[in-house]
Order: structure tokens, then sequence, then C-alpha cells
């Protein structure tokens, strides 16, 4: 995709549990994949406005502008395309 991205909600990730002692450990669940809103989503890996092969940056159709959720949190994408599961591609430690 053209603007997709790794991140935990507005949240974000808490460092203390609801004792007030420190988290540590595994908080990979945490990050889920956003759309960003930028560009008409396409294809991973092979729309013709991605870079490298976009001509320019910005080349694609605008999209709505808004931060989204890209998948469900079950594999299924609201552009129609398939993804990797965040925990194939990331894994996030709070030591």
């Amino acid at each position: 995709s053209n603007d997709k991205f790794l991140a935990p909600d507005g949240n974000g990730i808490a460092l203390f549990d609801v004792n007030g002692l420190p988290v540590a450990g595994d908080v990979t669940s945490s990050v889920k994949l956003w759309d960003a809103g930028t560009e008409v989503d396409e294809p991973p890996f092979l729309g013709a406005t991605q870079a490298p092969r976009q001509s320019r940056p910005g080349e694609g159709l605008d999209q709505s502008g808004f931060v989204t959720r890209a998948t469900d949190g079950v594999g299924r994408a609201e552009d129609g395309f398939a993804y990797p599961k965040v925990e194939s591609q990331i894994r996030v430690v709070i030591r």
C-alpha cells in the first residue's frame, strides 16, 4: 500500500498496570495496521503510484484524509487487499 503504517491506537501502550507497576514483556498485540488516508489504496507492492514506481511524490488519487484501522483485527482489510499479520512483521517488547 502507499500509506499503511504500524502503531498502537490513540491510547498508546500502557507502561504501568492498574496497580501502578511497570509493564514488561511482549506488547506486540497493542500494535495495529493503520491507513493514513492520504491516497487511494492499491494492491500491496504492485500499485503504479506507490514508491518506487511513482514518477513523483503524491501521485496517487486523494483518499479521505482520515487515519483509520486498515484491518478488522482478524486480517480482513477494508480495501479488499490481504496484509500480513502484525505479529509476522514486528515484535514490540518492553523490558
